[in-house]
């Protein structure tokens, strides 16, 4: 419990931010947001196409929450500071999931080496709680109050702290590799390289993205997210003594929403 209490502070940390630049005017939306995520792990040879873009590649969805620091449906002369103009806070809940194998040369050698490579699949399953704090190039009181019916987009990039739960799994086409651990590639047969057990990290995230009109309380989203995990084990596999093995785990989303206002 004190672990995760620990990993929580920062999405609390962002919830008092939230709470001391917001005013008492404040405006709040609901959405949720679906779409693919490229895994980059230790499954696959580094700068491989079908390792880090093509091959381990899962999907992911979520309900995510905003809050604006202005009142920008019903209070639609009132002009407040830059912060509230540009800025908003979005709360984000969601899951996302993908099958891993290893792709590249080596896997591809015809040896032991590159049949147990072959033989390895794997999979990671996330949990994301967090935060994140956008900033929108066009004055979100204008854009939200629909007053003018020329600003159709509204381009974004954003920053923010995730708290991961992950339960990864991995499995062997040669046996049962807790059993023989001898079926798995030489690197993994350390001890400690590989850990399945399902834990708690956190993340940080960083994004680009956009919002479309769609409705007088409605909105589209089309966003890229880079998510760096940080810790190794999230694919369940973190050969520390192998010098190929330099970063952490981390993905790449790239998701549409749905987003309505509330007020």
């Amino acid at each position: 419990m004190n672990k995760f209490l620990k990993i929580i502070a920062p999405f609390l940390f962002f919830l008092f931010i939230a709470k001391a630049f917001a005013q008492d005017d404040n405006s709040h939306e609901i959405g949720f947001i679906f779409g693919s995520a490229s895994f980059t792990t230790d499954y696959g040879q580094r700068y491989n196409f079908m390792s880090n873009v093509g091959g381990n590649v899962g999907m992911g969805v979520g309900v995510v929450y905003y809050l604006n620091f202005t009142d920008y449906r019903y209070r639609w002369n009132q002009r407040t500071n830059y912060f509230a103009e540009h800025f908003r806070l979005r709360g984000e809940l969601s899951y996302m999931s993908a099958k891993l194998d290893h792709f590249g040369i080596y896997a591809e050698e015809n040896s032991i080496w590159g049949e147990k490579l072959r033989a390895m699949h794997g999979k990671a399953s996330i949990i994301n709680l967090g935060a994140q704090l956008e900033f929108h190039i066009v004055d979100i009181v204008d854009f939200g109050s629909r007053r003018m019916p020329e600003l159709q987009w509204s381009p974004y990039i954003s920053a923010g702290l995730m708290v991961d739960y992950y339960n990864p799994d991995l499995k062997s086409d040669l046996g049962d590799w807790k059993q023989d651990i001898s079926v798995i590639y030489e690197k993994w047969q350390v001890p400690g390289a590989i850990n399945v057990e399902p834990n708690f990290t956190m993340s940080a995230t960083l994004g680009i993205g956009t919002r479309h009109k769609l409705g007088e309380y409605s909105d589209i989203l089309i966003e890229s997210r880079w998510q760096y995990f940080f810790s190794n084990y999230v694919d369940g596999l973190n050969a520390k003594q192998d010098p190929a093995n330099k970063y952490n785990d981390w993905l790449l989303w790239i998701h549409v929403g749905y987003v309505y206002y509330l007020n």
